[in-house]
């Protein structure tokens, strides 16, 4: 009997699953607004009811059935609390912005399912008030709400989500298909669409750079005093690794070095693109005086993919602001530079040549994704499911912890490996699009040209590491590549000029009197 509700609970988390990704996905793409915003809300409101199916047997259910009232009252104060900043956000629409900036980084450790879990609760709270806050009007028919022909970029994103959702059909592990559609799809998906109905002043824009810079400032101080006491507040796992090396990583409030290097890389570059267009001096000297903060931070870290991001980033808003030929020009000397070095090291160093060498300065990554490409040559037409690279990876290969495999720390290779060529071409697609929308007069504008070089570092930093779907900044990023407003080209300028000039004075205005 418990065999047979079981199998009827993971046949119920996966009906909801695909139900609420395909949800998700007909509103990005639906162009009228009231629509668009009911069914954001309805797949934010199956969220965790198919979280309670998922989680029927862990010990987190068991203790709210043992103790019912207190889990009423958890539940009563969070609704509480979305309802009040719902309301709050109703009032004032520039709320929302600065809220999603300052909870953006914010991962709590909450144990789900037996694991523990970095889940974004602060982020998920502003998201599920900025939700009630859009739709209930509209919904209630308070609000007018506008129509909208999507876009390429709202098209494949609303491709990936469908496809992820229909792809956890035949995924060797359901439920962390189901538990990556709850915790990252559903919720970011929707935040993408709060986000894009901002309208984005330069006020606006100013202010939440501050927020986010100055958390990654308050952020890197606490990175500097755990490297300086050598003690750590999260992941006693990575303590417990320096204890085995000679060099020493900080995580700061973050779980893993590697999502807080993501952080400061992608904040570093903001600054680094006011900083090009800046002409003022006290500018100048406090855009280079937070980098160095924040370089030292990142060193700390000792995130490559970080490292290899923020240079990418850079790259990219050099090749904004400067002529690409000569930039291209510099990469390659680079680039020969680097070969030059590799080819001059002894070759016990790094035998190219030895899967076990690469594997080894790899930390495992090149085993990873040699694994991923092997899923995906196995089944390429379908892949092995959503979430199921763990899962698939270890049953292949025999060996490897479900803490360690969680994904080939490549993306694409991840997609090939879950969605087979469909999953890839889609991913593909998704890039192309993000790029496409935030490049458009990039070279005219601050944000513009400081969100294509945070994409370009998002894309190289996700081909060594895992988490690009799975990260809000990502998400972040699509929003305000699709609704940053584009600045006026100098034709435009003129037209508007001379348009002025041949209307003349308004006629309701009284005649200028005579010198």
């Amino acid at each position: 009997m418990t065999a047979t509700l079981a199998a009827l609970a993971t046949t119920a988390s996966k009906a909801g699953a695909v139900s609420a990704l395909l949800i998700v996905a007909a509103a990005l793409v639906i162009p009228r607004e009231r629509f668009k915003a009911g069914l954001a809300l309805a797949a934010l409101a199956t969220a965790p009811v198919l979280l309670l199916l998922d989680l029927g047997d862990s010990p987190q259910i068991e203790s709210i059935r043992n103790q019912p009232a207190k889990g009423a009252v958890a539940a009563a104060i969070g609704l509480v609390a979305v309802a009040v900043l719902a309301v709050l956000i109703h009032r004032n629409g520039k709320l929302l912005p600065y809220l999603a900036a300052a909870a953006l980084p914010f991962r709590l450790p909450i144990e789900v399912g037996g694991e523990t879990a970095n889940l974004l609760l602060p982020l998920y709270l502003v998201i599920g008030a900025g939700t009630l806050a859009w739709a209930v009007p509209l919904i209630a028919g308070r609000t007018a709400g506008s129509e909208a022909k999507p876009s390429l970029l709202d098209w494949a994103l609303g491709g990936w989500l469908a496809l992820f959702g229909i792809a956890s059909l035949w995924s060797v592990d359901p439920s962390k298909a189901m538990q990556d559609a709850i915790f990252f799809y559903v919720p970011f998906a929707i935040l993408f669409l709060l986000l894009k109905r901002v309208e984005w002043t330069g006020e606006l824009i100013r202010g939440c750079a501050l927020v986010l810079v100055g958390l990654a400032l308050a952020f890197s101080a606490f990175g500097f005093y755990e490297y300086w006491t050598r003690t750590l507040l999260l992941n006693p796992k990575l303590l417990i690794s320096n204890q085995f090396h000679t060099y020493f990583r900080v995580n700061s409030v973050f779980f893993d070095p590697n999502i807080f290097g993501r952080f400061l890389m992608l904040v570093m570059i903001g600054v680094a693109a006011v900083l090009l267009d800046s002409k003022r001096g006290r500018t100048v000297a406090a855009c280079s005086a937070t980098l160095a903060v924040l370089l030292g931070a990142l060193v700390l870290t000792l995130s490559q993919s970080s490292i290899i991001g923020l240079l990418a980033g850079l790259t990219a808003l050099a090749a904004l602001r400067w002529s690409p030929k000569w930039i291209l020009g510099g990469i390659a000397v680079v680039l020969v530079a680097v070969s030059a070095a590799v080819i001059a090291l002894p070759k016990e160093t790094i035998n190219v040549g030895s899967l076990r060498s690469l594997n080894t300065q790899s930390s495992g990554r090149a085993g990873l994704v040699s694994g991923g490409v092997e899923l995906f040559a196995s089944r390429p037409a379908t892949g092995w499911g959503s979430g199921s690279f763990s899962t698939a990876y270890r049953s292949e290969r025999g060996s490897g912890s479900a803490a360690a495999v969680t994904a080939s720390h490549t993306t694409p290779v991840t997609a090939a490996a879950e969605q087979g060529v469909i999953g890839l071409a889609v991913y593909l697609l998704v890039v192309a699009a993000a790029f496409l929308a935030a490049i458009r007069r990039a070279r005219m504008s601050t944000a513009r040209a400081a969100v294509t070089a945070g994409l370009v570092a998002m894309v190289v930093h996700s081909l060594t590491y895992a988490a690009f779907f799975e990260d809000p900044a990502s998400w972040t990023l699509f929003a305000l590549a699709a609704s940053l407003p584009l600045p006026s080209t100098r034709e435009e300028r003129r037209s508007a000029r001379e348009s002025k000039r041949a209307v003349g004075p308004d006629s309701d205005q009284p005649a200028a009197a005579p010198a």
